[in-house]
């Protein structure tokens, strides 16, 4: 009987079959790997980032073996206001878990921007530039920082002095443009004739446009074939 009593005891004590021991990654050391991988992307502009933590996740249960973080570098634009770092978290080089931060960031630099207001199709040529401090990773895209990269554009809508320059805010000047002034050829068999005209839209090389030829009632096709030029399709 005592014996009976014994081996119950000890059945009682002894851990239950199938048990496995877990250990906690503690949520703290998850943002910190997050925040390392942000801060390298950040590079430069790591001192001086305004950064917040909005999402964290919970601690973490793992089972028995050696742990590791990776985190994962952010994909997609950058820098931009909301980042998500995915941490992996490996036990023994296998993934067991997997956890994201989230951050809000503000990303401040001195930025090229517009010195007036300007109206839609002004020429990029005839804009003034000045300097304005700006939270980039706010911004649709990054700003533009050479004004040559806009040699040829025009706005293609209205702008406001001291906002950011972005290249979104420029199109291509077209090659004819509506209501522009058009140099028109005609070919009729063995006959070349040149003209002038108004286009009444918008197009580039190869592509067709309407024209109204001067001295003509009604307008014509024709294909752009260089700035300014066309010739009418038969």
């Amino acid at each position: 009987m005592l014996r009976m009593i014994a081996i119950a005891c000890l059945l009682l004590a002894a851990p239950a079959w199938g048990a496995v021991a877990t250990q906690r990654v503690d949520a703290a050391r998850i943002v910190a790997a997050a925040r390392a991988v942000l801060d390298r992307q950040l590079g430069s502009d790591s001192a001086t980032a305004e950064v917040t933590v909005i999402g964290m996740p919970e601690d973490v249960q793992v089972g028995p073996g050696a742990v590791a973080l990776q985190a994962r570098p952010p994909q997609g634009r950058w820098p931009r206001s909301r980042v998500g770092i995915a941490v992996d978290v490996d036990v023994d080089g296998k993934l067991a878990r997997a956890a994201t931060v989230w951050f809000a960031l503000g990303v401040h630099r001195a930025v090229l921007s517009y010195s007036d207001d300007a109206a839609a199709d002004t020429l990029a040529s005839t804009l003034k530039f000045g300097q304005q401090d700006a939270d980039v990773a706010a911004l649709a895209e990054i700003p533009v920082s050479d004004p040559h990269q806009l040699d040829g554009r025009r706005l293609r809508h209205p702008v406001l002095a001291g906002a950011p320059v972005l290249a979104g805010d420029f199109e291509r000047v077209p090659d004819v443009d509506r209501k522009g002034r058009v140099e028109v050829n005609v070919v009729l068999g063995s006959i070349h004739m040149q003209t002038k005209g108004t286009s009444s839209s918008v197009g580039n090389v190869g592509d067709l446009v309407t024209v109204l030829v001067d001295g003509a009632e009604s307008p014509v096709r024709a294909r752009v074939t260089e700035k300014g030029v066309v010739d009418v399709v038969q």
